[in-house]
């Protein structure tokens, strides 16, 4: 469901651009009232002509107050570029989608509610893209920064240094992620959006459509964004959504030999990952430990969202 603020909600659909403007950013946000209005403040930062872009602010019916925060800031900006929405169809593919069907570019930009860009990232993401053809996916640079406002372990930041949106290895495996993804507008509506039934890996799973019908993902290591680094809790969580994502995706309909396979695929990347962490010269031995203990928690909690979902278990939204 949408829903689309009226006049006496400061809603800022009620001052839209006379000018179309170049790119659409995208950016859905669920309860994430300390973080997002950095993420606008940056947007507002960006060296990029204001009245070439639009973000298009997609609430995904928070109940932390991060709506109403939005609506004062929308409210109280100078310009039109900022339009504020609220999507009650859980999930942020669905959200995502909502917003698609709003855009006035002829580009789209994703990025995430806690991301922070960088003053370039927009002009970065349309110079990569012009060097391409149409049928491209932008996957940009996602680099991490230690958050100030929560307890976040070594070896946490440790993992997400290491392991975590990787875009540069994502564009050669044909993968993007909606933290830094750029196309064209046409390029979602040929190939129907997200699939919002996801909870997790919507991104990866509309990139490898568009790489199935002869698009390609090209990285862009300049149009950069900064992610917080999650703590140890945040990462079990969403191991959690990410099996959870896949589990919707295929394994929820998958023969036994391809749940076995997944199983498998897991514990091999839990043991490629100890490799690694072995291997990196720059770590202590404590914190080569600590890490792999991280590791196996992860592997730990993967095993036991899938067996809890094989065994009828909800995948998780958050």
């Amino acid at each position: 469901m949408l829903r689309v603020l009226d006049e006496n909600e400061m809603n800022s659909d009620s001052r839209a651009s006379l000018n179309t403007p170049q790119v659409s950013i995208l950016i859905p946000v669920y309860n994430d009232i300390d973080r997002v209005g950095l993420c606008i403040e940056k947007l507002r930062a960006m060296a990029f002509p204001q009245d070439k872009y639009e973000v298009i602010i997609i609430d995904n019916g928070s109940s932390d107050g991060t709506y109403e925060l939005l609506q004062k800031l929308v409210s109280e900006f100078d310009n039109n570029a900022f339009r504020l929405i609220q999507c009650l169809t859980p999930g942020s593919y669905a959200a995502r989608n909502e917003g698609l069907k709003l855009v006035q570019g002829e580009f789209v930009a994703f990025t995430d509610s806690d991301c922070l860009v960088s003053e370039n990232w927009l002009q970065s993401l349309l110079d990569c893209w012009r060097e391409q053809s149409e049928s491209v996916v932008v996957a940009g640079k996602v680099s991490f920064f230690s958050d100030t406002n929560k307890n976040t372990e070594q070896s946490a930041l440790d993992f997400e240094n290491m392991f975590s949106m990787k875009q540069d290895q994502n564009a050669k495996n044909g993968k993007c992620i909606t933290a830094n993804l750029f196309c064209t507008k046409q390029l979602l509506e040929t190939h129907g959006g997200f699939n919002e039934k996801l909870k997790s890996g919507g991104d990866v799973e509309f990139s490898q459509r568009v790489v199935s019908a002869g698009g390609k993902i090209v990285y862009s290591e300049d149009a950069e964004v900064f992610h917080p680094s999650r703590n140890k809790e945040e990462l079990l969580i969403k191991r959690k959504r990410v099996v959870g994502g896949t589990w919707d995706a295929e394994l929820s309909k998958a023969s036994v030999g391809r749940k076995l396979r997944f199983c498998v695929g897991l514990v091999k990347m839990f043991l490629g990952r100890t490799k690694k962490t072995f291997m990196n010269a720059s770590f202590s031995f404590k914190r080569k430990v600590s890490l792999t203990w991280l590791l196996f928690l992860i592997l730990l909690t993967s095993m036991t969202e899938f067996l809890q979902l094989q065994l009828g278990k909800e995948a998780n939204r958050t």
